[in-house]
């Protein structure tokens, strides 16, 4: 009876009325066996037909793009880019090199190519084929442009040769104009190796003195104010990443020449005729104690590699001496060892910035180091209660138990 109730139900949902159509109960379950069968068939032909849809749709992702490469080289330049690793390097894409060529640019071929596609930059190469792929699309957006259905390789690096000129360009030539005296100066030698390290081709370099004739010439000429200072010549543009952060280091001036001039401390200032940033240290020691901490060990690293601080010269002074108790008494000194610097380092603003947490600033311009604190766990004596601070006691061995 259930199963009857349930059919009328389905049957009442079809819109059949079992009494006016004089239709058989074993009739109606046929016809609704029908239904479902049906219903059931095209749903599955649906589903299976997207399943279908879909993995068609990842085969052909999958697929490698069928492409013809043309490299354009220039034979005569030795240190020009290396097209054959930028191409071995699209070959890493997932790709199928039906064909490969190679046109010299001075060739007909060549000369053809780098017209028809507006080419700037040799060597270079160019892919035809399906270049629009999905799987292509990053690599052809970060690495060139499309041109007539054929990606064109742009991201040529120098050295190049500039297609409209004929001329090698990217070959620079470096001028260190250096100040012999101040050997705690800036080393622009340095600036020119990671110069080289990121791949700029300085195929001359030289250094004048800053009072020397030549060196004399290229101040004057470049207005400069401050040495040791570099002067890159002007291929240097073709380099973006010198280009794009030259900015906050110097200037390009109207002959295409980076001069460098935002100079970090110590550096001679030829307006006022001195090495500006070179820094008198103290170190203020307690030669009883020998648990506290070493100042010049701790210290001193950390003004000369955490804030570029140039040390002129640097003493150690007794709190026993007589210069000691001096220090002591003109600067309320009250925890040693201790540094004290010299007020020229005022110049160097980092430094500056943060002393107000860690020390004092005397009316004579002198920094005297006073929270100790801030060394994280460093041994010092407290000269208030003549206490060793930081020291762990030593707890006493057990002695033997007397029979």
């Amino acid at each position: 009876m259930k199963m009857k109730k349930v059919i009328f139900n389905i049957v009442s949902w079809l819109g059949i009325k079992r009494e006016k159509l004089n239709i058989s109960w074993p009739k109606i379950i046929l016809a609704i066996a029908l239904f479902t069968t049906v219903t059931g068939a095209l749903f599955s032909t649906k589903t299976l037909t997207e399943v279908n849809k879909n993995i068609a749709v990842a085969k052909e992702a999958a697929r490698p793009a069928t492409v013809k490469i043309t490299k354009i080289t220039a034979s005569d330049c030795q240190d020009c880019f290396d097209v054959d690793t930028a191409v071995a390097n699209f070959k890493k894409q997932n790709v199928k090199v039906e064909e490969e060529k190679t046109y010299s640019l001075n060739s007909a071929e060549g000369s053809s190519l780098v017209k028809q596609f507006s080419i700037k930059r040799i060597p270079t190469y160019i892919v035809s084929g399906e270049i629009t792929k999905n799987n292509l699309e990053t690599f052809v957006k970060n690495n060139g442009e499309v041109i007539n259905n054929t990606f064109v390789l742009t991201k040529v690096a120098p050295v190049f040769i500039d297609a409209e000129s004929k001329r090698e360009v990217g070959r620079i030539t470096a001028t260190i104009i250096a100040d012999p005296t101040c050997t705690q100066c800036l080393d622009p030698k340095l600036t020119v190796a990671g110069l080289k390290k990121a791949g700029v081709n300085v195929t001359d370099q030289k250094e004048v003195a800053w009072n020397s004739s030549e060196g004399q010439r290229f101040i004057n000429q470049y207005k400069i104010t401050k040495i040791p200072s570099l002067l890159l010549s002007s291929d240097i543009d073709f380099y973006d990443s010198v280009k794009s952060s030259w900015v906050s280091i110097g200037t390009v001036e109207q002959d295409k020449t980076y001069v460098l001039r935002n100079l970090s401390l110590p550096y001679r200032d030829l307006e006022k005729n001195q090495v500006l940033g070179l820094v008198d240290l103290l170190y203020l020691t307690d030669s009883t104690c020998s648990d506290c901490y070493k100042a010049d060990i701790v210290q001193k690293p950390i003004l000369k590699q955490g804030y570029g601080v140039g040390i002129l010269s640097e003493r150690t002074v007794d709190i026993s001496s007589g210069e000691g108790k001096s220090l002591i008494d003109k600067y309320k000194i009250t925890k040693v060892p201790t540094i004290l610097l010299s007020p020229e380092v005022e110049q160097y603003t980092n430094l500056k910035n943060v002393w107000k947490g860690v020390g004092t600033v005397e009316s004579d311009g002198w920094y005297v180091f006073r929270e100790m604190q801030q060394l994280q766990g460093v041994i010092y004596r407290d000269l208030v209660t003549n206490q060793i601070v930081g020291k762990v006691a030593v707890t006493p061995a057990p002695s033997e138990t007397k029979k």
